[in-house]
């Protein structure tokens, strides 16, 4: 299989056609797994679609042309745009719902990953790059996809998306910033006031023409649900922001590397409770930052990619598959590698182990 490459053109209306039309069954395929599986666990279609609700009017407030581009998606895909909404705020929805039905969250995992930034004097040829597994569910194995916006105006961008998403998981774009994230979950996650979602985020970081900016997207308000954001530039800077709704705490490279995957880190004041349910978390960080720092200034897109491999562990490994005792199995969705200097962004099509890495570069 091969990731489905789309690129964008026009009004934000016509770039949601353009990505309604052409995963029109991985969107639907995406909805009705996440609507289940929702529905599967306490809850019902009526408060999905009634916290749905209330997020397409925050969103169609704060950010119109991302609605506008949903509504696009939704139209080409013959959807209701509550149901394209849901896959778009699905972290802070289900985070919500489970915050208000007070329901023990130790069985409801929802996304892994671990990542990677890493300094030029670190690499083979002296660039910055940065590595992530993006994890999920087994289900929607298949339904990522990769998107390119070329413009003049504002700055051009290439990333990997979730069918139905109008924001990207991860990404770089042409002034050499990238990123990737890892979710993380506090106690208080669900619980505080709608603000600015995840995924609205990440699509203002990617279209940021300085790192300050990007920064910025991500700390100047506070937010609904944990998330770690890792963010590098091809000049050689790197940060790793964790946030809680109403925290933040950033974390620099050591030796030139910095790793995360879904806790907070320790020495923060951030109680983290993703481990509780997922112990693989603690030590897939330090695991490959080990693997990485093996070979320190000659790090190359190989010796990054065994790394993203590792079953160490299976199935609680970096690369992680489908495990036949849990009822929602996990599974690696692709594995990325950003060349920022380069603007090159490299993903699989399903676990590393089994995937070839596709090549697709910004400037062509």
């Amino acid at each position: 299989m091969s990731l489905k490459v789309i690129d964008f053109a026009g009004i934000p209306r016509d770039r949601g056609r353009q990505q309604g039309e052409l995963m029109r069954a991985e969107i639907a395929a995406n909805a009705d797994y996440y609507l289940r599986r929702f529905c599967a666990n306490g809850t019902n279609l009526e408060k999905v679609q009634a916290e749905t609700s209330r997020w397409l009017r925050l969103l169609e407030k704060l950010c119109p042309d991302y609605v506008q581009e949903l509504r696009g998606v939704a139209e080409a895909a013959i959807l209701p745009p509550q149901t394209v909404a849901m896959l778009n705020v699905r972290h802070e929805i289900w985070l919500r719902l489970m915050a208000r039905r007070g329901t023990d969250r130790s069985n409801q995992v929802m996304d892994g990953c671990t990542s990677a930034g890493l300094m030029p004097e670190v690499t083979a040829q002296g660039e910055t790059m940065l590595a992530q597994t993006i994890d999920g569910q087994a289900a929607v194995l298949g339904t990522l996809f990769v998107g390119k916006l070329v413009r003049s105006a504002k700055p051009s961008w290439l990333g990997v998306f979730e069918a139905g998403c109008v924001g990207p998981t991860a990404g770089l774009n042409e002034a050499g910033i990238g990123l990737v994230c890892n979710s993380l979950i506090s106690s208080i996650d669900g619980r505080s006031r709608m603000v600015v979602p995840f995924k609205v985020r990440c699509r203002s970081i990617l279209e940021a023409p300085t790192f300050d900016r990007a920064i910025s997207a991500i700390i100047k308000t506070d937010r609904s649900i944990s998330m770690n954001y890792l963010i590098a530039h091809a000049d050689g800077e790197i940060i790793n922001i964790e946030t809680s709704p109403e925290a933040k705490r950033y974390l620099y490279p050591e030796d030139g590397i910095v790793t995360h995957a879904n806790h907070f880190e320790p020495g923060g004041c951030i109680a983290s409770e993703w481990e509780r349910f997922v112990p693989d978390s603690p030590f897939r960080s330090r695991r490959f930052g080990r693997h990485l720092r093996s070979k320190l200034g000659s790090v190359d897109v190989d010796h990054i990619l065994l790394g993203l491999k590792d079953h160490f562990s299976y199935p609680g490994s970096i690369c992680c598959h489908p495990s036949e005792d849990t009822r929602y199995p996990n599974s690696t969705l692709s594995a990325v590698i950003m060349q920022l200097n380069e603007r090159v962004l490299l993903a699989t099509d399903g676990p590393p182990c089994g995937a070839p890495l596709e090549r697709f570069d910004l400037g062509t």
